[in-house]
């Protein structure tokens, strides 16, 4: 009866960490796959000369899928999905003929990952992996209450420089980032 009873305390100690190591977990895969498809769409774009587009997408997995023109309507952000697609007309608009590099399926173990500008929809690199547009350079955060607490969230930095990288747990700025 002592084992059993100390057993029970012992798991009843060790289960609030372990729910804290798998969201934990989740959001790391979650960054891990949005830098791993930023770094790609930056290299391509210096590799190809430039026009290469990451997006959020609302049906990422469509035969044909387009990027979002707006905020999710389901309030997720880029939890939705995104494609990475060569942009050969230079206008960040993805067309049938625009070959597709990558495609990130939804994120359904992550609630929300949401830009600090709320618009922010695409991210344009050029020649020199640079963004195209200065107003892209914004902040992602990873999770959102309730499902994960503000130290369990975390914070992207997308800097003009087209590079990003992980600031802190979901109360981060990216204040003072390097370019």
């Amino acid at each position: 009866m002592i084992v059993l009873a100390l057993i029970a305390i012992l798991s009843s100690l060790a289960a609030p960490s372990f729910a804290r190591l798998i969201q934990g977990t989740k959001i790391s895969s979650g960054i891990n796959t949005f830098l791993s498809d930023m770094r790609f769409a930056r290299s391509e774009a210096i590799r190809r000369g430039g026009g290469v587009v990451i997006c959020r997408s609302d049906f990422p997995e469509a035969s044909n899928p387009v990027c979002a023109a707006a905020a999710a309507p389901d309030g997720n952000g880029w939890a939705s999905g995104w494609i990475v697609f060569q942009d050969l007309e230079n206008d960040g608009v993805k067309r049938s003929d625009s070959p597709l590099l990558r495609v990130q399926s939804p994120m359904p173990s992550i609630n929300a990952i949401k830009d600090s500008k709320l618009f922010s929809t695409k991210f344009r690199f050029t020649a020199t992996g640079r963004l195209a547009n200065a107003n892209s350079a914004t902040t992602l955060v990873f999770g959102a209450a309730p499902l994960f607490a503000s130290e369990t969230q975390r914070t992207v930095c997308i800097s003009l420089g087209g590079s990003a990288r992980t600031a802190g747990d979901g109360a981060a700025t990216c204040a003072g980032s390097p370019p």
